[in-house]
């Protein structure tokens, strides 16, 4: 009788715990809702956005492709900018301009600044793209 309620414990543990692990990662999982740049890079980024950017693209443009992004990292939207554009000269700006130009992007698409620096170097990866 001992051996079955101890495998009733075990198979009632084996389930609880995957479901935990699940639910404890997607809590961890940080969105571009989170404060993800900061008001400085804004700055930046509009002023490099207008000079860059806003000849072709509205931020209509963003509106219209953005559920294509959901879900995916923003790290990946990033090195899209930096592969194609500018269209003219794609990879011309610098690295920062760029990350500049996405916190604009997302600040014009409604996601709020923080105190984390954007930087494709650290942690862009796990940033998640939401709708807005």
């Amino acid at each position: 009788m001992q051996v079955l309620k101890n495998s009733k414990s075990v198979f009632a543990l084996a389930l609880i715990l995957p479901i935990w692990f699940v639910s404890t990662s997607y809590a961890q999982t940080k969105t571009i809702k989170d404060g993800v740049y900061t008001e400085a890079q804004l700055a930046a980024g509009q002023n490099a956005y207008e000079a860059n950017c806003n000849a072709c693209h509205d931020i209509k443009f963003y509106r219209d492709i953005w559920k294509g992004w959901i879900d995916k990292p923003l790290l990946n939207f990033w090195y899209i900018i930096v592969a194609e554009m500018p269209a003219d000269n794609p990879g011309f700006l610098l690295d920062t301009e760029y990350t500049n130009i996405v916190a604009n992007i997302l600040s014009e698409m409604g996601f709020p600044s923080g105190e984390s620096v954007l930087d494709p170097n650290d942690g862009m990866d796990e940033i998640n793209i939401v709708a807005p």
